[in-house]
């Protein structure tokens, strides 16, 4: 982000979101008063880009509150990253709507490629208020941990792990299931890396989970018996979690065993400073460290490591830690499969 980008004393997130959205209305305005007659496909699709943004954007304000314990926190945050993010889409949002006052006066098709410019305007717009709140959220963590968005999906996972003990139809376990996807697709995008891999990006931390020589992200886990679909997060016969998807590679389109997808973003942590990729936490872990320790035990309390640094890391640690398959798995020769 440019460092020139300034902001005043008294400006915070919800008095830039609401200059941005003043900006978005005006742009609407503008093209409100226009001769519509004289308008083609062009006009009518910028128009409609621009009611998107405005209504993505409120919707985006309604709910980033609630996430941090009250609007609130949200709206009267100053912490500086946030700031400049906002600041800069604000400067951007008023060049658009400036930019559309000039052709309304001076007449002519609009240029299509505004409306790309709006979406885009759009997606760094939503990336920036996920970002805004995540920051919030991580301030009031101890120590290292999941980033907003891993958290949103892991807390879905808790509620379907906590209750599925009490025994769960099928039907249940469908919806959930689609719950969880839908609420990974929302918190993040996949998109492919290169020409062999595949990595989601998180709105939340920025951060990418990169998955190895992958042809196409598995939508469902892998069964270690048979079970009714979908595959539970735990085995009902061994109790182990079921962390494992079957995918095929991109370069050969072997079958391949990966960490499913959810499971990764569930627990991911934000970036070190000047990185692009995201951490990992082990969830199986942290559940082993939280059981009470007997009384007699007088050693020093357990505890998980700390992070893996990517996916490889993470799957080999649950390969050889979390899983019965041990033996038939690793005689693939590569733990590492991501």
């Amino acid at each position: 982000m440019s460092s020139d980008v300034r902001y005043g004393v008294a400006d915070s997130v919800g008095s830039l979101l609401a200059a941005i959205a003043h900006s978005i209305s005006e742009a609407l305005r503008i093209m409100s008063f226009s001769d519509k007659q004289l308008w083609g496909m062009d006009e009518h699709e910028h128009q409609r880009a621009l009611e998107e943004v405005l209504d993505e954007a409120r919707k985006d304000f309604q709910e980033m509150g609630p996430l941090v314990n009250g609007d609130i926190y949200y709206e009267n945050d100053r912490t500086h990253d946030s700031l400049q993010e906002l600041c800069l889409l604000r400067d951007r949002f008023q060049a658009h709507a400036l930019s559309l006052r000039e052709w309304s006066r001076s007449g002519g098709p609009i240029d299509p490629v505004w409306t790309r410019d709006t979406h885009r305007l759009q997606r760094d717009l939503h990336r920036a208020q996920c970002r805004a709140a995540s920051r919030i959220f991580t301030s009031g963590q101890e120590g290292s941990a999941r980033c907003l968005g891993a958290f949103l999906v892991y807390r879905k996972q808790r509620v379907w792990s906590n209750r599925q003990a009490a025994g769960v139809e099928e039907g249940e376990y469908q919806k959930r299931y689609l719950e969880e996807l839908r609420t990974c697709n929302r918190i993040g995008t996949f998109q492919r890396f290169g020409e062999a891999d595949i990595a989601f990006v998180c709105d939340y931390c920025d951060g990418h989970l990169l998955w190895d020589d992958l042809d196409k992200m598995p939508s469902v886990r892998t069964a270690q018996e048979t079970v009714l679909w979908p595959t539970t997060p735990i085995s009902p016969s061994t109790g182990d979690p079921q962390w494992q998807a079957t995918g095929f590679s991109h370069s050969k389109h072997e079958e391949k065993q990966v960490v499913f997808a959810p499971v990764a973003i569930a627990n991911h942590t934000s970036p070190h400073p000047g990185d692009w990729r995201a951490r990992l936490l082990c969830p199986f872990c942290e559940d082993e460290a939280a059981v009470p320790r007997d009384k007699d035990d007088e050693e020093d309390r357990w505890r998980p490591e700390a992070t893996f640094d990517d996916i490889a890391a993470f799957e080999e640690h649950l390969l050889w830690q979390h899983t019965t398959q041990k033996s038939s798995i690793a005689s693939t020769g590569n733990c590492a499969v991501m």
